[in-house]
């Protein structure tokens, strides 16, 4: 089983911003890639959820999972806004990132 969330971790240690971390990962599952979302995008969302739920929706996952991927995220941090978590002192961005590249390829697995 590959270790996404090492992947998405390194990605980001090495430079990658947080949503083309996760993107980036999760790409060999991805037979629909296109490009990793900008993040705070959409509402000034993490980059790293924006890449998941993106992720989530370009392999055919119904909304449904999205909104479950969301609801899991935000009773893990708290928010899926960028600046509210960027303003907890008990979490790092890696830690957003290797959250949300695991979560997101549990349900992609789970799938097949």
């Amino acid at each position: 089983m590959t270790d996404y969330e090492a992947i998405a971790r390194n990605n980001h240690k090495s430079g990658k911003n947080c949503a083309m971390s996760v993107y980036d990962a999760i790409a060999a599952l991805n037979k629909n890639k296109t490009r990793a979302p900008m993040p705070r995008a959409e509402g000034g969302k993490c980059g790293a959820v924006l890449a998941a739920e993106q992720i989530l929706r370009e392999m055919g996952l119904p909304q449904e999972k999205t909104d479950e991927f969301d609801r899991q995220f935000a009773e893990s941090f708290g928010s899926l806004k960028c600046a509210e978590l960027r303003g907890r002192l008990n979490n790092k961005c890696n830690d957003y990132v290797g959250a949300s590249a695991s979560m997101a390829s549990a349900m992609l697995e789970a799938m097949n």
